[in-house]
């Protein structure tokens, strides 16, 4: 009997040494790790972003048919064969004449917007239109604007000659960023819509 009971016991022992084993590794216990419930987030590192604008690009100048190249410092553009340029007092200021008579000219203001035009309207002129013609523009990625003004010039009420009256149709290329605007006049009564047009698609600003 007491020999079942002693072999009863070494087993049970047996047993109890096998699995303190199991549970060891390296001479230290095991035990599992808790069960986290924190969600795993992946983090993504943010790109530096370019803040860089598009680049200022025109069409290609073109030389209509029947027309001549006027060269400007700042700017090229393009007016009928028929027409006798000549250069202005001002800097890149240009008149034209058709037949010996004076029919239009160039001059350079400020840059004004629609709203700040009336600070460059000038006195003794009635305004008849004022458009934004954006159509004829060969520049793009600048803030840059073609406005049509037609406007009707009179002389002083003293004047001798006040009945005296003369349509204009100005035009103006106006670029905020240099802060300038080419204007360009024409007599209203000489000049085809149609020429003055083509006359300002033709504009481009020369590279600085």
């Amino acid at each position: 009997m007491s020999y079942i009971f002693k072999s009863i016991m070494a087993v049970f022992i047996l047993a109890m040494i096998v699995t303190a084993c199991g549970r060891e590794k390296g001479g230290e216990i095991q035990t599992p790790a808790p069960a986290s419930n924190t969600p795993t987030i992946d983090k993504v590192v943010d790109q530096p972003t370019k803040n860089e604008n598009p680049p200022v690009t025109q069409a290609p100048f073109s030389l209509p048919d029947g027309y001549q190249t006027v060269e400007a410092s700042t700017f090229t553009f393009a007016i009928p064969n028929s027409w006798h340029v000549e250069k202005g007092s001002g800097k890149d200021a240009f008149s034209f004449q058709k037949n010996g008579e004076q029919i239009g000219e160039t001059e350079i203001l400020g840059w004004f917007d629609s709203e700040t035009w009336k600070n460059f309207k000038p006195n003794h002129a009635e305004q008849t239109d004022f458009k934004e013609r954006n159509d004829l523009l060969a520049i793009k990625n600048m803030d840059v604007h073609i406005y049509k003004i037609q406007l009707t010039h009179t002389k002083p009420a003293a004047d001798k000659e006040a009945e005296w009256k003369y349509k204009e149709t100005r035009w103006y290329v106006s670029v905020k960023e240099n802060g300038r605007s080419y204007g360009f006049y024409f007599n209203s009564e000489k000049i085809d819509e149609n020429v003055m047009e083509t006359v300002l698609s033709s504009f481009r600003l020369k590279p600085k």
